[in-house]
């Protein structure tokens, strides 16, 4: 089944916000040699489950609102600003997003990004090793690279309120 790529118009049959020659070119430029092993079925396999991921973990952070109403992914937005660069084209997607999925795509090719969560374990002796987690450390995987990357993307909290000083 063919990948089919969002491309700026609000596709109601996208999938994935990243071709998979974008993520070639993403991954050649980085010298990323696991995602040129890939067949293009896994890589296409690959960049659909990044773009669940991202609709699932930032899709009440975005800044803006959905370009269109039938649309399948959240991008493209419309009413997205960015500091410094004036606004994203609400037929745009940026190259953050492409960049983010594609990361994504290389660790989805390599395993689950959203796995089910266990009991976290406070303290662990086998042996001689002793393995003991922070107080507060996340139950799950952190993907910082990739929240650093869509930062200047994502809003405050995601009630969809804008704020205007009088």
């Amino acid at each position: 089944m063919t990948l089919i790529v969002e491309d700026g118009t609000g596709r109601a049959d996208a999938e994935s916000l990243a071709s998979v020659e974008q993520a070639d070119g993403h991954h050649a430029a980085r010298g990323n040699a696991r995602w040129a092993l890939l067949q293009v079925i896994e890589k296409e396999q690959a960049l659909r489950r990044a773009t669940d991921y991202m609709g699932q973990m930032y899709s009440a952070k975005w800044k803006g609102v959905r370009a269109h109403a039938g649309q399948a992914l959240d991008w493209p937005r419309a009413d997205v600003r960015l500091p410094g660069a004036g606004c994203v084209p609400s037929d745009a997607i940026p190259r953050q997003i492409t960049q983010a999925t594609a990361e994504l795509a290389l660790r989805a090719a390599a395993g689950e990004l959203a796995a089910d969560l266990a009991r976290t374990v406070a303290e662990k002796t086998i042996g001689p090793i002793k393995t003991v987690y922070a107080a507060g450390a996340p139950a799950y995987v952190q993907y910082r690279s990739v929240d650093l990357l869509l930062q200047p993307l994502l809003g405050g909290g995601g009630l969809g309120i804008k704020l205007e000083r009088a």
